[in-house]
């Protein structure tokens, strides 16, 4: 099975590294860029064949699997390609629903289309959602979010305003809501029915977009949550608390850990595993991404259901509509 990966940036060459790490052979992974530095820096580190047409590399190829991580707007041509040739593909975080509409009419059955959900796969998330199904606290009513990261420090080793994410289609709030929303009503149980929020510009980043988004979202059989999405904060942040009935149960970024809380009880801490991290990344560890891409080569080869659709990622791309323009 040969599979291609589209974009060569730092999700690519990450995508590259899980594809290694679950055994997939340096043979059958190829690279594709129209930077011809990308392809040279993954050709010295991964020892795999690049190339800087896409057709060529098709036609050379002939890819069974895309891997997609180029900046978002780019991402239809490549999923809509890989779906009418029947071809399994997986793509990264989306900012909008292009091409959404005639993907839909392209999924039959025979291939695995996967939008990317990277943080159900994050331990300290994984407990919050086991917490809150075995009902540790109850009924759940409300929940509160905060997610901010100082944009220069997302590639440190680049100009943030040369990123996609200083960019207004792509930009990081953007691609944070609806990312944030994608494990949040995981944990919680409820698909969120609808969001109202403000959206603005506040710094003094050079960026053409807002870098705050607020959110008040509802949930369908009423839970009442907010969201705060920005690239300003000096220090990453990703704060989570969830109410129930029955107590609250909170997580912070920096600690690998899920604080519950019961009446008439002490809080409880609960250790997470795992924490592998590589040098140039703040916050995130490598593990979650790995067993992303282990459910997909898993849905690739028929062992199970790929968990996230492209129905819920359109949906919750709606909801990021109804924040970003005030609707």
């Amino acid at each position: 099975m040969k599979f291609l990966q589209v974009g060569l940036g730092s999700m690519g060459k990450r995508r590259i590294r899980n594809l290694l790490f679950h055994k997939i052979p340096e043979k059958e992974i190829f690279g594709f860029d129209i930077n011809k530095k990308m392809c040279q820096k993954t050709e010295r580190l991964f020892k795999i064949k690049t190339f800087g047409d896409f057709d060529k590399a098709v036609k050379k190829v002939k890819p069974d699997v895309y891997i997609i991580s180029t900046p978002p707007n780019l991402h239809a041509k490549y999923f809509l390609f890989a779906a009418k040739e029947k071809k399994h593909f997986f793509v990264e975080v989306a900012t909008t629903d292009d091409g959404y509409k005639e993907l839909k009419g392209l999924l039959d059955g025979t291939f695995v289309a996967a939008p990317s959900c990277t943080y159900r796969y994050f331990e300290p998330i994984k407990l919050m959602h086991g917490l809150v199904e075995k009902g540790e606290i109850g009924r759940i009513e409300a929940f509160c979010h905060h997610m901010g990261q100082y944009l220069p420090d997302w590639h440190p080793w680049g100009d943030y305003r040369d990123f996609y994410v200083a960019k207004h289609e792509t930009s990081a709030c953007r691609e944070m809501v609806p990312f944030e929303l994608s494990w949040i009503q995981w944990v919680i149980g409820e698909k969120i029915s609808d969001a109202r929020g403000f959206s603005g510009k506040v710094s003094d980043l050079d960026i053409e977009t807002d870098d705050v988004y607020a959110t008040v979202l509802k949930g369908e059989n009423g839970v009442l949550g907010t969201l705060l999405v920005d690239v300003i904060s000096r220090e990453p942040v990703r704060d989570f608390r969830v109410l129930g009935t029955e107590g609250v149960i909170e997580w912070e970024l920096t600690k690998r850990e899920v604080r519950l809380k019961k009446p008439k009880e002490k809080w409880q801490i609960i250790k997470a595993a795992g924490g592998k991290k590589l040098s140039g990344y703040k916050t995130t560890t490598e593990e979650m991404y790995e067993d992303e891409i282990k459910d997909f080569l898993d849905a690739v080869s028929g062992k199970i259901i790929y968990p996230y659709t492209f129905a819920e990622d359109q949906h919750n791309l709606y909801l990021l509509t109804r924040t970003a323009e005030g609707k």
